[in-house]
């Protein structure tokens, strides 16, 4: 009877360490999004006083009042939702194909090319980004839509994260539709696709955020104002002597809604697709 008490007493003490560790962990997540927020609706004055205050004592909202009536700002804005839907859209569909290929065929040399697609994923960006940009001026791609979205098209992870998905798909499926005298085209949009919907749209939400978030390249391949991404434009509430904090957590607080958005409505298949990609066939 003493044992059992025992190990219920370990067992609740347990959860409820494990209970405060959460707890902790989410403040410390949480935190920074807090301020930014608390930052963006207080005033300088109130933002450079020696003693900071957790809450703003009056909401200040002129800050986000004068954002969005800057066409500089919303500029910025508009080039971060095309270059992440854009880009988000190509790199899902091409990984698709690359993982139907490399999880449902046959050709020489199959294994050794999906080595060197995950060999890439332990490259550096830093690494490639130079001859990526004289690609880029080769190709006249500098200061461009194009030339911001030209290297989300293919993802190293999106191909391997896809394929692990298709392995799991049955073959008698395809071989059934053969029969049936559909085309490889056919095949793909009608059976892999739909299957591996979930898989598809998690990558999607992944790509998305990556690509609202870079900085990099866009500060590489960008020369005039009118094409930077928000990240960028952030950078202009920066000054000399002083840095508009205000401004800076306004933008940086509308900023992270597109990224709430699509991640609150498709939180979902985020745990399916990563759960569908650790299957074997």
């Amino acid at each position: 009877m003493a044992v059992a008490i025992s190990n219920r007493s370990r067992r609740a003490m347990g959860a409820a360490l494990l209970q405060a560790f959460l707890v902790v962990s989410s403040v410390v997540i949480i935190f920074p999004f807090f301020w930014m927020i608390s930052t963006s609706l207080k005033s300088n004055l109130e933002i450079f006083r020696p003693s900071p205050t957790l809450f703003p004592e009056r909401l200040f909202t002129e800050n986000y009042a004068k954002l969005l009536a800057d066409s500089s700002f919303l500029r910025f804005y508009w080039n971060s939702i095309v270059v992440s839907v854009v880009g988000t859209a190509l790199s899902t569909f091409s990984s698709m194909i690359a993982g139907f290929v490399f999880a449902k065929f046959r050709f020489p040399a199959k294994n050794f090319l999906f080595f060197l697609v995950l060999a890439t994923l332990m490259v550096p960006f830093q690494c490639y980004m130079i001859p990526l940009y004289s690609m880029s001026v080769g190709l006249k791609l500098i200061d461009t839509y194009t030339g911001l979205i030209f290297p989300i098209v293919i993802s190293s992870f999106g191909i391997f994260f896809i394929r692990q998905n298709m392995q799991s798909i049955p073959d008698s499926l395809i071989e059934a539709a053969k029969i049936d005298g559909a085309s490889i085209w056919r095949i793909f949009f009608t059976i892999m696709m739909p299957l591996s919907m979930s898989s598809g749209v998690a990558l999607a939400i992944f790509q998305f955020m990556t690509a609202w978030g870079d900085f990099i390249w866009p500060l590489i391949v960008t020369n005039s104002q009118k094409m930077f991404v928000l990240e960028l434009g952030l950078t202009r509430f920066r000054g000399e002597f002083v840095d508009d904090y205000g401004l800076m957590m306004t933008g940086s607080t509308l900023g992270i809604v597109p990224v709430l958005i699509v991640f609150l409505f498709f939180r979902r298949y985020i745990i399916e697709g990563v759960t569908l990609s650790g299957m074997k066939a």
